[in-house]
């Protein structure tokens, strides 16, 4: 049976990280500022991101998926260029972008993402 480790449980409803088959399964990560523009709320996404990969002993390098929700389409230029700026354009992970409502209307982009050990 393949060890299953979660990281950070919240609410009773889900863990922002697990790890499980060599494989580390993170949930939509968001920024902390929902003040922020679409490039600011990205920037805190990604850097979150890199945070609980590094935890989980992985890295943007090692990235296999990913998928962004983001509440306006029109705002896709805007968080593709703080995209290619911070991901590994040797390493790119499969990708969709889908636009969806979040949960906040002030919440811009929710990016999950799935990474190799």
């Amino acid at each position: 049976m393949t060890d299953v480790k979660r990281h950070e449980p919240e609410g009773g409803i889900l863990s922002n990280a697990v790890e499980a088959g060599g494989l580390v399964f993170l949930a939509g990560s968001v920024a902390d500022d929902l003040d922020l523009d679409m490039a600011g709320q990205t920037r805190q996404a990604l850097a979150y991101i890199d945070q609980m990969l590094a935890r989980c002993g992985s890295s943007k390098a090692k990235l296999v998926s990913a998928t962004v929700y983001i509440a306006d389409w029109a705002q896709a230029p805007a968080y593709n260029a703080v995209w290619k700026e911070w991901i590994d354009p040797n390493n790119l992970p499969a990708r969709a972008t889908v636009e969806a409502k979040m949960f906040s209307p002030k919440c811009k982009i929710e990016i999950m993402c799935v990474a190799a050990k």
